[in-house]
């Protein structure tokens, strides 16, 4: 008796550590010691926030440690560059980046879109049209009419690599007049210039915006498909251009989104299912949507087609425009 005892004991500890030491319920093993996630930017900006603080709901999926590491410089290429050439294809890196940045490094034929496979998106900001606060413009018509009539006047700060450039671009080429556009290195100091009133206006991604200056900027139109939550007395830009006249605009946003390098699929299809499978799961957990929330950056998911599409449709516009990026 006391010997089926002392066996049915040590089976219990038997299954008892078998159960500690494997992953909870709904999680897998990865087959990697660590996944590196690289941010082809500088530590402490959106892009490099974002992925550090899903590290630890990352994790949890995949049962391995989650890591971020930045490889700055040229605008996001230097890093997406190392990953298409040094790191395996065994699923060990991916890549966190943003759209417009990847069209730019497509511009600069730094590498192609086909070059990669498009694991999520989890980041949309679209782009707004914004004023100072206190601003004589009210609304968008009021500025698009002082636009139209003042061309090359209206002054709107800008930064490289992004809409801000484009956007007021393609608004000339409907109002037949263009604005004056200003440079800035970085959106803080773009939108800082209408803040203190250096500028008439900018077009920036609205999150960040309201993140960051919510009191002293005011929103004037979206450039989306629909209004936002956020801004629900808001237009559409295209709600203004129809009944102005003018033709619709494109919409435009800021997306974050990861991506690898193209092998790996391939060589692993089973992996990258596993992984897209763990990204959806650990941007989808509560907790993470609350830590988001509370820095005021809104997180969402897109699987790989719908990721695809939108940078495919969006690289479409931005490659008219490749001289801002020359």
């Amino acid at each position: 008796m006391k010997t089926k005892m002392r066996a049915v004991e040590l089976w219990v500890m038997v299954i008892s550590m078998i159960l500690l030491l494997t992953p909870g319920a709904g999680l897998c093993k990865w087959p990697t010691n660590q996944l590196s996630i690289v941010v082809p930017f500088s530590p402490g900006g959106t892009t490099d926030r974002i992925p550090r603080a899903l590290t630890p709901f990352l994790e949890k999926e995949l049962g391995v440690p989650v890591v971020v590491v930045n490889r700055k410089g040229g605008g996001g290429i230097v890093g997406t560059k190392a990953h298409l050439k040094t790191d395996p294809s065994d699923g060990s890196f991916i890549v966190y980046t943003i759209q417009p940045y990847l069209s730019g490094a497509v511009i600069k034929k730094a590498f192609a879109i086909d070059d990669f496979d498009y694991l999520g998106l989890n980041y949309w900001s679209p782009q707004g049209l914004w004023v100072n606060s206190k601003s004589k413009y009210a609304s968008a018509p009021e500025l698009l009419k002082a636009i139209r009539a003042n061309p090359n006047k209206i002054t709107v700060s800008v930064i490289p690599n992004s809409w801000s450039m484009v956007g007021p671009e393609l608004l000339g080429e409907r109002l037949g007049a263009a604005t004056k556009g200003i440079p800035y290195q970085g959106g803080g100091k773009q939108r800082m210039a209408v803040v203190q009133n250096d500028v008439v206006c900018t077009i920036t991604e609205v999150y960040g915006t309201l993140a960051a200056a919510a009191e002293d900027m005011k929103c004037l139109a979206v450039f989306a498909n629909a209004r936002l939550p956020e801004l629900r007395d808001v237009p559409t830009i295209n709600e203004i251009m129809k009944d102005m006249g003018y033709k619709p605009m494109p919409p435009m946003s800021n997306f974050r989104f990861f991506m690898v390098k193209k092998d790996f699929k391939g060589k692993y299809p089973d992996r990258f299912e596993m992984l897209v499978k763990a990204l959806e799961k650990a941007n989808k957990n509560p907790e993470y949507l609350d830590v988001m929330g509370k820095q005021k950056l809104k997180i969402t998911w897109e699987g790989p087609a719908a990721t695809k599409k939108q940078i495919v449709e969006s690289d479409e516009v931005l490659q008219k425009f490749e001289k801002f990026w020359k």
